[in-house]
Parts: structure tokens; sequence; C-alpha cells
């Protein structure tokens, strides 16, 4: 399918991947500088979201050519709840001190969704 390009937040350093790599298994979303990597179930998920995306991108390729650039600085959520719902533990689960704060900011929501 096509070679994309990752920027690990963590370490700022740059690397790529072929999709179908990721699709297929072969290769995980791992920062090969600093080793940071996505949870299990969060490279599941967009391994799965890039294996349906690549089955429409071929659907489409009989009627059209398709090129995209894609940054997820740019990337809006569809909905508002599953981004909160999700943690900063996926982005960095061996961040220890990381998962302390997410427990409090947790709190903070539960405590917010109380008051409506």
């Amino acid at each position: 399918m096509s070679t994309i390009d990752f920027t690990c937040k963590k370490c700022e350093g740059t690397f790529e991947i072929e999709s179908s790599d990721l699709i297929d298994g072969s290769e995980d979303l791992l920062c090969p500088h600093c080793q940071n990597r996505l949870s299990k179930s969060a490279q599941e998920d967009f391994t799965q979201a890039l294996a349906e995306f690549s089955v429409q991108i071929q659907a489409i390729a009989k009627k059209f050519t398709l090129g995209m650039e894609l940054s997820t600085d740019e990337a809006l959520p569809l909905h508002e709840e599953e981004v909160e719902d999700e943690s900063d533990e996926d982005e960095f689960e061996d961040d220890e001190d990381d998962e302390d704060d997410e427990d409090d900011a947790d709190d903070d929501i539960v405590g917010a969704d109380d008051e409506d």
C-alpha cells in the first residue's frame, strides 16, 4: 500500500514503516530510537483500521487514483467522548509517572460527569 512516516513524541526521532508490514503483523509500531511503543490494544485498533482503509482504497482504485497526506496535528476527533476516554498510558506504557497523573485526571472527569 504505502510507507507511513512517524515522528516519536517522546524523543522526536523519525522513522517509517510500510503499511503492509503493520497490517500483516510483521512490524510493530515502535520507535527505533527510544523504544517508545503503542499499547498492544492501540496497535491492534490501528492495524485493523489500516487494513479496512486498504480495502476501501482498493475499491476506489477501480475508478480513481488517490494521493493523500495526513497529519495527526490537523486531525479532528470524530467523537469527542471517545478521545476523552483514552489515556496517555497508550502513548507511553512504560512511563509509570504518567499513570499516576492519569488516575488524577480520570477522577476529575468522573467528578465532572456527576455534576451534570
